[in-house]
């Protein structure tokens, strides 16, 4: 089995693109990725900057990310850095990335791009949301943030959080744990525990309040 784990950054497109965000909100401009063979061991990093051709990137996006228009500048936009990705991990049996706003991107942005590869169906065909997985795992439907799932772990994240490489290998490194089913489940006994649904409560306002007398 060979496993990817994948990052994107993006930038919001300016609303004065009514058109073009109608179809995707955002653009990509920054997609980290690492691979791991069969014992969960990285072997491989895939990192590139994406240059926005709508909107500049944003301060906003600039002092989350410390991704910059000079930056960027240089990088491949979205046809030629898309290929190379996909060309780095369509091996890959699966592709995990945290959350499904990855994915959700990457199409948006195919429609409004007219992308095509031939290997892009085949690559999408293996992606799978582990900020899901990873809920279940704990036994919740909520949705928990990457730097959580690290804290849980009793680790401080890896790198900078939103940058793209570091985002994917902290994924990689919840799913590594998850992988150690006793360790998993000692060290996650207490946020189990936490995320455990609570017995219902079988009382009724009715009860609550059918001693109390009004007065008419």
């Amino acid at each position: 089995m060979m496993y990817v784990f994948v990052d994107f950054e993006m930038n919001q497109i300016d609303n004065s693109h009514k058109e073009e965000k109608n179809i995707c909100k955002n653009e990509i401009i920054e997609i980290g990725a690492v691979k791991l063979d069969d014992t969960y061991t990285e072997i491989d990093s895939f990192k590139t900057y994406v240059k926005p051709v709508i909107t500049p990137v944003t301060g906003r996006i600039t002092e989350l990310t410390g991704i910059t228009n000079d930056m960027v500048e240089e990088a491949p936009e979205f046809a030629q850095a898309m290929d190379m990705f996909v060309e780095w991990c369509k091996d890959a049996d699966i592709i995990y990335a945290w959350s499904e706003n990855d994915l959700r991107q990457l199409n948006k942005e195919r429609k409004l791009k007219d992308y095509e590869n031939s290997d892009i169906i085949t690559v999408v065909g293996k992606w799978h949301d582990f900020q899901k997985e990873y809920a279940r795992l704990l036994g919740t439907k909520r949705r928990i943030a990457l730097s959580d799932a690290v804290f849980y772990m009793g680790e401080d994240f890896k790198g900078a959080e939103h940058d793209a490489l570091w985002d994917a290998r902290n994924t990689a490194a919840v799913f590594v744990l998850s992988k150690d089913k006793e360790k998993f489940e000692r060290i996650m006994a207490p946020i189990m525990d936490i995320y455990k649904p609570k017995t219902n409560m079988t009382f009724s306002l009715g009860d609550i309040f059918k001693n109390i007398k009004i007065e008419e």
